[in-house]
């Protein structure tokens, strides 16, 4: 669990919501919150702490994009918590896949902290 880096607490942007299997195409951030649902928002500059709101910490979080409603690419790049463990992006998909979205083969891409090339973890 991380706390966001900024501190500032945003509130809730309306348009978070649980990811689901008939969220639309596009590309969207997503946090993983303390009780394991996957929130997700349309992607934009430094979104990340307004998918909770108030400064509440994260399990995970990251960046996917949805087409024909699957996950066609699922990572762990995020600005504001950093998350940098291989683990809980596979804990990611998985959740995803409970909450109704199916993941493509090849679609989880873990960038390590070091700045090296992403590995394919799924």
């Amino acid at each position: 669990m991380k706390y966001p880096q900024d501190t500032t607490p945003y509130p809730a942007d309306p348009r978070s919501q649980p990811v689901n299997a008939n969220v639309p195409d596009g590309n969207y951030v997503y946090v993983r919150a303390v009780n394991g649902t996957v929130y997700i928002l349309p992607d934009g500059p430094h979104m990340h702490p307004k998918v909770l709101g108030g400064g509440l910490p994260a399990l995970y979080a990251g960046d996917m994009t949805v087409r024909g409603g699957r996950v066609v690419d699922l990572t762990n790049l995020s600005g504001t918590f950093q998350f940098d463990d291989e683990d809980g992006l596979r804990e990611v998909a998985a959740e995803l896949r409970r909450q109704g979205l199916q993941v493509e083969v090849d679609a989880v891409r873990f960038f390590p902290a070091d700045g090296s090339r992403p590995v394919v973890l799924e």
